[in-house]
């Protein structure tokens, strides 16, 4: 009403957003110069404006918080002074007191009120000032007395209380269109997405392994805003425009390739995401927007190509500091060169679409608050606004509303399911107003400022809730994080309620399996077999994923679905692993024996190792910005450590001499020549050879090798590719802080000390002889061999261990089958 004055010419004064004002108490709060350095300035602000707010809505008088001796309210005290004096200097009107400027002629002829459980004092002092002018105002009569079907229900705990009051909704609704059910959940806005994911397993059955309703009863509306900036294609918008106010990264370029509502995604969508997969695997962090566009207009995408280019001649043309007003109008040319916000936004982004452009607006309206600001503060304060406003998108209206206590007043359902109702929550704790004067506060009636007025709060809200369905079911949980809980004294009249009807929660398949029609069951778990070329195609990553998982194997493999690499700054485990090997690469090369080793001193040692690390870094260090320059110096000091640490473990050992680093050879297992890269063979003392294998993780352990379906069998397949007779040791050289040398296992103790002796103790269980793990070593890997030959694709045999790093999840979908595992719950996350 008060817009529809100010439209009308009947007010005097400048509209003061809030997002407006909310910067204005952050001025006033970071310049007051009686206080000390505050650990949130903004966070203060915020709580004061909403005081201020308070301070008007229950008529508490302006001078009430100078008389309070408490140091917050006198404060607050001051800060009121200053921003009423600002208010009357630029004849600004806020939220706050704008209620109290709004003429009578705005609400002629009259209007109902409906949905209100109390009327703040300002409100009744508005409705009696229009009453007075003529202005008709009628007031929804209450309803009746509480449901007569009122009843208690105790659940475990808070998910089980949702889950049951979901099933409760799906009983009544089944079959039915024309009733209203509501459940009521306090915090909702904190539980949201719990809420909604556990009430779609009840009504939306495709959402979970759990039955539901019949098609007609499946929709439900959640109203439960979220911040603005957390809505999908406002957060778009912000990412696109950190792009262009800060420096790119290869993760944010990743993102905006796959942005759905950048423009052109209908038409470049496939070619986009193989630019994405080419850029995470060949591309540095350095990556900048002008490559991109060229990149583009290369590779299939010229709409994008075309639609970065009139972006970065947008923001070469934006002033290093400008106003916000001239930020806004940027804001808004530059996310639409980029095509935001697609082609065909649905209803509730273009709702929320609306709203952002809205806030936009609002921070065009700040240049009086902020003065000139830079892209990345423009950018950044907009975030931050959009962070505060909460939004909710209109839904269609739908038989099940999930919804919190408050929104709900006034509103009638068919039956009501109210949650929550411990003793912790109602009544809910007194929580006063931290800025004003206690005393007025009570005096006033501020919800929640006492406990006494908490708790005649709770009574009115129950006594509504109760009065809003003929039937109505209040639940309370047990426990809440095991920690038990008891029922809220307001309840103390209300029957408790045994028998109640709910949905039955059998699992969908169960449900799908008895209306089945009679079919034929066929379970197809293998690929055909491999060809003559696919033979010779893979390494020894085949034969670990071939034991861990053979649908993995055959799907990395022989199908290419591998994982897209994840960007990132710096220098990762892959990446480390291989700075080590070509270092100790580049280091035995150029020493090649032990005898070399023990003559060098330990200047000369230091020599050849610096001379090692500079080489392994020398191609990262080529195409390195200032950055990684920076971060490669730390890994350079990092991996002259380890290496060093290396070279005292080899001098320790007996003698050998070293055969080959990164040697490449073929080993024929079974069906398959795999082409294997073997990290180090050394001829050791006896005249046999030692296969050693770089790791610098934590998964170098021996018994690696030692299962029936070997965790990591590289280095049994190596003994392979040399003949058994000629290997006398397998090891893992561990090249790690604080953990380097050798493990694994030998022939005998004294061609590689420090190695465990299959048959003595210590040595591998189960194994009396060396040649008898060798054979167990074959015979193991052949199998494996076999399976991948066959085309063999079951999903794993071990789960836990398999499935904890596998990106193939969506594809196998092994969490809908009994191959998730004892005790796990299909589908659960």
């Amino acid at each position: 009403m008060f817009v529809l004055d100010r439209q009308a010419g009947r007010l005097e004064g400048r509209w003061l957003p809030a997002s407006a004002a909310q910067l204005l108490w952050e001025r006033i709060v970071g310049d007051d110069p009686e206080l000390s350095a505050l650990l949130s300035p903004s966070g203060v602000a915020r709580a004061a404006y909403q005081s201020w707010r308070r301070l008007h809505d229950y008529c508490i008088p302006f001078d009430a918080p100078g008389t309070d001796e408490s140091p917050e309210t006198q404060a607050f005290a001051r800060w009121c002074q200053e921003y009423r004096r600002l208010l009357e200097e630029h004849r600004w009107v806020d939220a706050a007191v704008a209620p109290a400027r709004v003429r009578a002629v705005s609400a002629l002829p009259g209007f109902e009120l409906v949905g209100f459980d109390r009327f703040t004092p300002m409100q009744e002092a508005l409705l009696e000032r229009w009453a007075a002018a003529g202005v008709e105002v009628r007031r929804e009569t209450p309803a009746g007395g509480p449901s007569v079907a009122a009843g208690r229900v105790a659940c475990l705990d808070p998910a089980a209380e949702i889950d049951a009051a979901a099933r409760w909704a799906a009983e009544r609704l089944h079959g039915r269109t024309d009733r209203h059910i509501a459940i009521v959940v306090p915090d909702l806005m904190r539980r949201r997405d719990d809420v909604r994911r556990r009430v779609e397993r009840v009504l939306v059955p495709e959402a979970g392994l759990t039955g539901g309703p019949a098609p007609e009863s499946r929709s439900f509306e959640l109203a439960a805003a979220r911040p603005l900036a957390e809505q999908p294609v406002v957060a778009a918008a912000l990412e696109l425009l950190n792009l262009f106010v800060r420096p790119a990264d290869l993760t944010a370029i990743s993102r905006l390739l796959r942005n759905p509502f950048v423009g052109g995604v209908g038409e470049e969508g496939p070619a986009r995401g193989r630019l994405d997969a080419r850029l995470r695997r060949y591309e540095s962090p350095g990556l900048t927007l002008a490559a991109l566009g060229r990149m583009a207009a290369e590779r299939s995408c010229p709409i994008l190509a075309g639609q970065l280019e009139a972006a970065l001649a947008l923001a070469s043309k934006w002033p290093e500091k400008t106003l916000p007003s001239d930020c806004s109008k940027r804001i808004f040319e530059l996310v639409g060169a980029l095509g935001w916000p697609g082609a065909e936004p649905d209803s509730a982004e273009h709702q929320a679409e609306q709203r952002w452009r809205t806030l936009v607006s609002e921070l065009g309206a700040c240049d009086e608050f902020t003065g000139r600001v830079s892209r990345a503060e423009a950018v950044g304060l907009l975030r931050e606004m959009a962070g505060r406003v909460l939004f909710e998108p209109r839904e269609l209206r739908a038989p099940l509303l999930v919804i919190d206590a408050e929104t709900c007043a006034g509103m009638r359902f068919d039956g009501l399911w109210v949650c929550g109702l411990d003793a912790n929550r109602w009544p809910p704790p007194a929580s006063p107003d931290p800025f004003l004067p206690r005393a007025e506060q009570v005096r006033a009636g501020v919800p929640r400022a006492s406990a006494d007025l908490a708790a005649r709060e709770a009574r009115e809200t129950l006594w509504r809730l109760l009065a809003s369905a003929p039937e109505v079911i209040l639940s309370v949980p047990e426990t809440d994080d095991e920690a038990p809980l008891l029922p809220s004294p307001l309840l103390l009249d209300v029957a408790a309620v045994t028998d109640l009807s709910r949905w039955a929660p059998p699992r969908l398949a169960v449900a799908s399996y008895d209306g089945r029609p009679v079919l034929d069951r066929v379970v197809d778990a293998a690929l055909p077999p491999i060809s003559p070329e696919e033979a010779t195609r893979g390494g020894a990553r085949l034969l670990e994923l071939q034991a861990a998982c053979p649908f993995r194997a055959q799907a990395e493999v022989r199908l290419g679905a591998r994982a897209l690499e994840e960007p990132a700054v710096g220098v990762d485990a892959a990446e480390r692993g291989d700075l080590v090997h070509a270092a100790l690469a580049r280091f035995w090369s150029e020493l090649g024996d032990q005898s070399t080793l023990l003559g060098l001193d330990a200047a000369g040692v230091l020599a050849a190792v610096r001379r090692a690390v500079t080489a392994a870094l020398a191609e990262a260090r080529r195409t390195a910005d200032a950055v990684l320059a920076h971060l490669l110096d730390l890994e350079a000091q990092w991996l002259e450590a380890r290496v060093l640490d290396m070279v005292e473990a080899d001098r320790a050992r007996a003698p050998f001499a070293v055969e080959s680093v990164e040697q490449s050879c073929t080993a024929r297992i079974g069906e398959l020549a795999l082409q294997l890269r073997l990290d180090r063979v050394d001829r050791l003392a006896d005249g046999s050879l030692a296969v050693i294998d770089y790791k610098t993780g934590a998964s170098a352990e021996v018994r690696a090798w030692l299962d029936e379906r070997p965790k990591l069998p590289q280095l049994p397949a190596y003994v392979q590719a040399l003949g058994p007779a000629n290997v006398g040791a397998v090891a893992f050289a561990r090249v790690r802080s604080g953990d380097t040398g050798y493990v694994g296992i030998a022939r005998d103790a004294g061609c590689f000390p420090g190695l465990k002796v299959p048959g003595e103790k210590g040595g591998p269980k189960g194994y009396d002889s060396w040649e008898e793990l060798l054979a167990a070593w074959q015979r193991r890997l052949e199998g494996l061999a076999r399976e991948y030959a066959a085309g063999d694709a079951r999903l794993a045999p071990d789960p836990p261990r398999a499935c904890a790093y596998c990106h193939l999840g969506m594809l196998c979908r092994i969490a809908e089958t009994r191959a998730a595992g004892p005790g796990e719950e299909a589908g659960d996350e």
